[in-house]
């Protein structure tokens, strides 16, 4: 009996995109918002009903529009000033989360502070451009890798 094929350790990125309707409800909080995003770029899922990867993310983009690359201190307290006083968050579980987007190339970290990936040779730092550019990237990479099995099945035939 043969072995499985390794296809998990093949995957290089995984970036999911819903598009979601952007309800005028969703607008009227940070909450909100921070959660539609999160579901919108594939951070959470939906029903999701733990709340940590929307604290990191609320304050990653806190910092990013404050002009800051926070260390994971500074991180700490800010996603800690979100939290419920019962459930203050653990910073294993925030440098497991901090690492996933750093994986997704959505997050980097240099010289101990965080701060989201820009495009190359980008002149501003706007949030929607940087986080357009990681997806499509990505998008782009994987669709010409499947064209060109598709090319080979096709020779196949």
């Amino acid at each position: 009996m043969s072995s499985p094929l390794p296809e998990s350790s093949l995957i290089r990125q995984e970036h999911i995109v819903r598009d979601m309707q952007l309800l005028s409800d969703v607008k009227l909080t940070r909450r909100g918002l921070i959660r539609y995003l999160a579901l919108s770029l594939g951070l959470i899922s939906p029903n999701e009903t733990r709340t940590l990867m929307l604290d990191i993310f609320d304050a990653l983009c806190a910092a990013h529009f404050a002009h800051e690359e926070p260390d994971i201190n500074s991180l700490m307290d800010r996603i800690n000033a979100v939290r419920p006083a019962d459930s203050p968050a653990q910073i294993k579980a925030v440098r497991y989360h901090l690492h996933v987007l750093k994986e997704k190339g959505v997050l980097e970290r240099k010289a101990g502070r965080y701060k989201f990936a820009l495009p190359p040779m980008a002149e501003k730092t706007d949030l929607g451009d940087a986080l357009e550019y990681v997806y499509l990237t990505n998008t782009k990479n994987a669709l010409e890798k499947m064209k060109k099995a598709l090319q080979t099945l096709e020779h196949m035939q």
